[in-house]
């Protein structure tokens, strides 16, 4: 309670006391209540006064959050007052209009009237003021009842009313849900209204459904509709109302994956404005999946294609669709592998875009559904490749999805009813002429009776009969690729043109394919245009060689024949001395048991076979190979056809064997002797003749390196002499020089005397020099040489396989000359072997013989402590080499080293056109300084030269060198 500052303290009582006659009072207490807020209810003269007792009481009335003021008036009643306390209180009734505890800021307390003797006694009035609080719920206007009680605990009046009016606007609300986005599966949602503030009154807010993209007329919700009475209730000081169920329906149709519907609130009296809430129910059905499926259809008759949805949709559905030509990219190559691919415009009606569409379903039903559409087929009558495809893709669905890559598209076949064509070959007549020389090309045509639809491709092929493909023509073989509509086309074969005198050939022209009706094989036949051939023979000559040479005897053809030629070939011996047949075999057929040189000069060649299509035949024959100087020689070869295939007539030629030693040499060898002594000379022979050799030897005092030269009358001598060398005299033989030389006896002191033997040959041969040395007699003495350093020197720079070499030096006369020598590769201030002792002639000249076997050498002399100068001798390869054909096509090779030393390497070579030769194999010396190669792929009856090239060593002297060549005819 409060009280005016005015005229109370906190304690609630008055501090004066209004005094005056009654309508005094009246008055003061009417002004008073102005001056205080009361409105004119509390007058004395308001009905809402009552008089109680000694006392009355204003009921006022004010705003919330104002002070309500009681005016309370003691009459005395004529009598003088008495102090008196009253205790007030509130009575809130019952009736829902009541305030609350927390409407006041107090709720009891006491007022105090003073006492009071003035007479007149005037009446008394205090003010009892109550504050109000000032809140923010809206509610209804509240009162309740003053109770006043006296001191003896006695309510002296009966209880004034005051009253609050509210001064709050009602709240607004919102429209809230338990899930604003459910799954229709749900089975509801619970709807409620929230209040912006709590409310002193009950709120009852009238709700109703509204279709947003859901629908009651399809079933998806239950409705709330205008009038149902369907409220949302929100008691007094709450602020979210009791919730509202709305069903929703869980149905199987497909409705895309949002609908909504709004629950709308109304206005009321309790809330300010109206508020909506938006509900969103979620699809639980898959979108439809569209998948298409073709079929096949005859040309003519249209294909169709069903399309599937997989589930219904409450909207319509639709998706566009397009043709092309061809299966769909996803068909798997096996299965079209023999299928044709439809042309729009010929084979079907394209339908660049089209449309497919499913009906609207307000239903609730389950499944797939399925609807469908045609695409045209063309008639023609072209074959064409059985069936034909062509496809429709699906595109573009609404309220729907494309099923997987490989379902959305659908192939359409069309089955073809028309015959393959018929292929045949022109021109009619197949016959031709080969042409001498190069390529005769010939065109044919491959035609098909009538067009086709599909591509065709016909493959050609030519085949040997007679004919031999790469020899009378080239083959040929190929693809003609027709398009549809084409008829022909054209490919061509080479005959190949030759001389070659033949039969007519045939070939065959197949033709086989796919489109056609069957395959064809036609015969070409080549007309010989040939004459029968002729063959020359001509003289040739041959050197006989050291070890024998394989004689190659050409016939030659005017041109070749289809079947091997033959002939007999007979020798007939004119110089040379034809292999007459020896039953001992020692070579010898003169009866006198001894080698003669010219006995066997080439063996019997045999018949000849020229092979079928070469123009030159070959008559093999091996002339015996030695190194005897003799004559050349002359055979004939006669050569006499035996087949039909070549003109008749014998025809021969000479063969000249010719000669490539050289004549016999005669060294007259050093020697000796005192005076009154006949000395023999002798020469030693190097090399062989066939036939007797002649020889003028001549015997002259000469000086030699310094020595005295013989006089005339020092020696008798027949000079010149006649000396004759037997045919078929060994090299190295040593024969007699003439007469026996008398050297006269004189008493003259004197030195030793020299005479030089000298001589020249008869037409061929040569003499090297000797001299024959008289002793010094009668006291005189030998001069000493011109230095006592021996000389060294070799017959050649190389030995030419492995056996000896000749060393010459000088010396003291009849000094004892030692031969070193060291293997080429070992240090020459190494190690030296010796290799043997010599006395130096009575001319103060020497020779050693040393042998080579694997290496060549360092050689040097000495004479006690005095040195020659030092030779180098390399040691060369002389490879033996073989090679026979002893199969088909093959052809095999031997090389000997010569020296045998394992570990070298070799090459084969081929003899090329023009002189050049080409390496055809290699390998290297085995163990036994032997290898052995086969060529294989060699053409039959060619005739090849081969030889082989070993290579040396150099590091120790031994020097690469070919072997000789030798030729072989191939089987």
């Amino acid at each position: 309670m409060r009280y005016s500052p005015a005229h109370a303290a906190k304690s609630g009582s008055v501090p004066f006391m209004l005094r005056g006659p009654k309508s005094v009072r009246t008055v003061l207490s009417a002004a008073v209540a102005g001056v205080i807020g009361l409105v004119p209810a509390v007058m004395i003269t308001s009905p809402a006064q009552a008089a109680i007792a000694d006392y009355t009481v204003s009921s006022p009335t004010i705003t919330e959050g104002g002070d309500l003021v009681f005016v309370i008036t003691r009459d005395l009643n004529a009598a003088a007052a008495e102090e008196e306390t009253l205790t007030w209180t509130i009575d809130d009734p019952d009736d829902g209009a009541g305030v609350d505890d927390d409407d006041l800021e107090e709720t009891s307390g006491t007022v105090t009237f003073s006492a009071d003797a003035t007479t007149p006694f005037p009446d008394q009035t205090e003010v009892l003021t109550i504050g109000t609080n000032n809140d923010t719920l809206d509610e209804e206007q509240e009162s309740f009842k003053l109770i006043l009680t006296d001191e003896s605990a006695t309510d002296i009046t009966v209880a004034p009313t005051g009253t609050i009016l509210d001064n709050d606007e009602a709240p607004t609300y919102t429209i809230e849900f338990d899930d604003a986005s459910t799954d229709e599966g749900a089975g509801s949602v619970q709807v409620t209204a929230k209040l912006s503030a709590p409310s002193g009154k009950a709120v009852s807010i009238p709700i109703t459904t509204k279709d947003g993209t859901a629908k009651v007329a399809n079933d998806d919700y239950t409705p709330i509709l205008a009038g149902a009475g369907e409220t949302l209730d929100i008691a007094a000081g709450d602020t979210e109302s009791v919730p509202v169920a709305i069903a929703l329906n869980d149905d199987d149709l497909y409705e895309e994956a949002e609908q909504t519907f709004t629950v709308v609130g109304a206005a009321d009296t309790t809330v300010k404005g109206t508020a909506t809430g938006t509900v969103t129910i979620l699809d639980n059905e898959d979108v439809p999946e569209l998948t298409i499926a073709g079929s096949n259809a005859t040309e003519g008759s249209p294909i169709t294609f069903t399309v599937t949805m997989s589930a219904r949709s409450e909207r319509e559905v639709t998706a566009s669709y397009s043709t092309a030509d061809g299966p769909g990219a996803d068909t798997e190559p096996e299965d079209v592998e023999d299928h044709g691919t439809a042309t729009a415009g010929s084979d079907y009606t394209a339908v660049p875009a089209g449309t497919v569409k499913f009906a609207a379903t307000t239903t609730d039903t389950a499944g797939a559904q399925t609807t469908t559409f045609n695409v045209n087929t063309r008639i023609d009558n072209a074959d064409e490749l059985d069936p034909e495809d062509m496809h429709v893709t699906l595109a573009s669905p609404t309220v729907a999805k494309l099923g997987a890559a490989d379902e959305i598209v659908a192939t359409g076949e069309i089955d073809d009813d028309n015959d393959a064509p018929v292929v045949d070959l022109l021109p009619s007549t197949l016959e031709f002429s080969e042409g001498n020389s190069g390529k005769n090309t010939k065109t044919f045509t491959a035609r098909l009776a009538q067009a086709s639809g599909q591509q065709v491709t016909v493959n050609y092929n030519t085949v040997s009969d007679t004919a031999i493909q790469g020899q009378d023509f080239t083959r040929a073989a190929g693809s003609l690729v027709f398009a549809p509509g084409e008829t022909s086309k054209t490919f061509t074969v080479d005959l190949v043109g030759d001389t070659i005198y033949e039969t007519d050939e045939d070939f065959d022209i197949r033709l086989t394919g796919t489109g056609i009706f069957g395959p064809v094989t036609e015969t070409v036949t080549i007309e010989n245009d040939d004459k029968l051939p002729t063959f020359t023979v001509s003289a040739m000559s041959v050197a006989e060689g050291d070890e024998g040479t394989v004689a190659v005897f050409p016939v030659k053809l005017s041109n070749a024949a289809d079947t091997a030629m033959t002939f007999t070939v007979n020798a007939t011996a004119d110089s040379a001395t034809k292999d007459a047949g020896d039953d001992d075999d020692d070579g010898d057929v003169d009866g006198d048991d001894s080698v003669d040189p010219g006995d066997i000069d080439y063996l019997e060649p045999g018949n000849l076979v020229i092979p079928a299509g070469q123009t030159t035949g070959y008559i093999y024959f091996l002339v015996n190979g030695d190194d005897v100087y003799e004559t050349n020689e002359t055979l004939n070869i006669e050569v006499d056809p035996t087949s039909a295939n070549v003109t008749d007539g014998n025809k021969d030629a000479d063969v000249s064997i010719t000669n490539d030693d050289s004549a016999p040499t005669l060294t007259i060898m050093n020697t000796s002797g005192n005076e009154d002594e006949t000395v023999q000379v002798r020469g030693m022979t190097a090399g062989v003749a066939q036939d007797d050799m002649q020889f003028n030897i001549t015997f002259v005092g000469g000086s030699v390196d310094g020595s005295t030269a013989a006089s005339s009358g020092d020696f008798t001598a027949s000079s010149p002499a006649a000396v004759t060398i037997e045919g078929g005299t060994f090299s190295g033989s040593i024969i007699d020089v003439g007469t026996a030389v008398e050297l006269e006896d004189d008493a003259t002191s004197e030195g030793a005397e020299t005479i030089v033997v000298s001589g020249t040959g008869f037409g061929a041969g040569t003499v090297n020099k000797g001299v024959l040395t008289i002793a010094a007699s009668d006291g005189g003495t030998t001069p000493p040489p011109a230095s006592d350093k021996p000389t060294l020197a070799a017959s050649a720079a190389f030995r030419l396989g492995a056996g000896s070499l000749k060393l010459t030096g000088k010396a003291a006369a009849g000094a004892t000359v030692k031969l070193w020598g060291t293997p080429i590769g070992s240090d020459v201030e190494g190690d030296w072997e010796d290799l043997g002792s010599i006395a130096a002639s009575s001319a103060g000249t020497y020779s050693f013989m040393p042998e080579f076997t694997t290496t060549g050498w360092w050689f040097r002399t000495t004479v006690g402590d005095a040195q020659s100068n030092t030779v180098k001798v390399n040691l060369k390869q002389d490879p033996d080499f073989f090679v026979r054909s002893s199969a088909k096509g093959a052809a095999t090779l031997s090389v000997f080293g010569d020296p045998r030393v394992g570990g070298l390497s070799v090459r084969f070579l081929r003899a090329n056109k023009g002189g050049t030769w080409s390496t055809v194999g290699s390998g290297t010396l085995d163990a036994n300084g032997k290898l052995v190669k086969t060529l294989t792929g060699l053409k039959s009856g060619s005739s090849i030269l081969y030889k082989a090239l070993v290579l040396g060593d150099g590091d120790v002297g031994m020097l690469t060198n070919y072997s000789k060549s030798a030729r072989v005819s191939v089987r």
